[in-house]
Order: structure tokens, then C-alpha cells, then sequence
């Protein structure tokens, strides 16, 4: 196997984070052996990331509650003729308002009818707008 010169290890061990992970990658590329062998050359296994967030679990927290009233805005700031079909275009005869979904802020277009049902196009999330 591929030794690599203790230099190059001693630089790699005043490393951290990031940099250190790339390094190791460079390092592991040019000398054909693994990122993980390197970390045992080390003499530890591989740094776990930092600021990695613990994994959703229902039972030790609750998703934020979405806001079920809309952020109305003035439609003709907005250009809603991406879609040149003819379905869109009956579609857009309906857009009376246009308002900023509340999980992602993309602009949409809906009709004046409420309570009303909204799935965003962006995010996938369905909403149901009181007023």
C-alpha cells in the first residue's frame, strides 16, 4: 500500500472541519488509498460534522404551525404569463389576488373565493386560507 510522507500527514492533522475534509479527499485521490484509511493514519476515525441538526422525531418536537391568513399583494407586480396554453389562460381570468406562500414566500395567484384550498407548486405545501 501507498504511503503517504508525515509531512503531509501533520499538515492535514492542524486542520479542521471543511478544509479538512477536502484536504483529505485531495490527499486520498492522489495517493489512491480512502478518506477513512487516512483518519486511521491519523491515529482517530473521522470527525463527525459540526452543526448537523438531530434528525425530526414526532415525539421530542412538533412541527411550526403554518399561518392560515395570506400576505396579499398587488397582482400586477407580478407576470403570470410563463404558460402560454390555453388552459392557463382561462386559469389566469380567475387570478383576482396574488399572495406569498407561508413555507416557502413564492408569489401566487388564486381567485377571491375563501376558504380556499392552496398547494404550492414550489414547496408542495397546502394551505387553507381563511380571509
Amino acid at each position: 500500500m501507498t504511503t503517504i510522507p508525515s509531512d503531509v500527514l501533520q499538515a492535514l492533522a492542524s486542520m479542521t472541519g471543511y478544509d479538512r475534509m477536502l484536504e483529505t479527499d485531495r490527499i486520498a485521490a492522489q495517493y489512491g488509498v480512502t478518506s477513512e484509511w487516512i483518519e486511521q493514519q491519523l491515529g482517530g476515525a473521522a470527525q463527525p460534522e459540526q452543526g448537523n441538526p438531530a434528525p425530526f422525531t414526532p415525539e421530542s418536537k412538533e412541527a411550526p404551525a403554518l399561518p392560515s391568513s395570506a400576505s396579499i399583494m398587488q397582482k400586477q407586480n407580478f407576470r403570470f404569463q410563463y404558460d402560454p396554453s390555453i388552459e392557463a389562460a382561462q386559469r389566469r381570468q380567475n387570478v383576482e389576488q396574488a399572495i406569498l406562500c407561508p413555507a416557502c414566500g413564492v408569489a401566487l395567484g388564486i381567485p377571491a373565493v375563501r376558504p380556499i384550498r392552496v398547494t404550492c407548486p414550489q414547496c408542495l405545501a397546502e394551505n387553507t386560507f381563511q380571509s
